[in-house]
């Protein structure tokens, strides 16, 4: 039980990161800054968004135990 309850909150902080990195990306002062660095994404944006997907992969893994 306690492995589900762990799954569950590793699983909640991924997705509430990949949400706030999505919504940092998709920010005004991104937009202004990708316009004038020739589109690139903003790697704070990236950063995020990368380890919010690991976690919730990790945290899918551990709720359903797969190995």
């Amino acid at each position: 039980m306690k492995n589900k309850v762990q799954g569950v909150i590793i699983l909640a902080a991924g997705v509430i990161l990949l949400v706030w990195g999505y919504n940092i990306s998709q920010s005004v002062s991104s937009q202004l800054g990708q316009a004038l660095n020739g589109g690139g994404t903003p790697s704070k944006s990236t950063i995020i968004m990368v380890i919010g997907g690991l976690c919730a992969l990790f945290g899918f893994f551990k709720l359903f135990k797969i190995r």
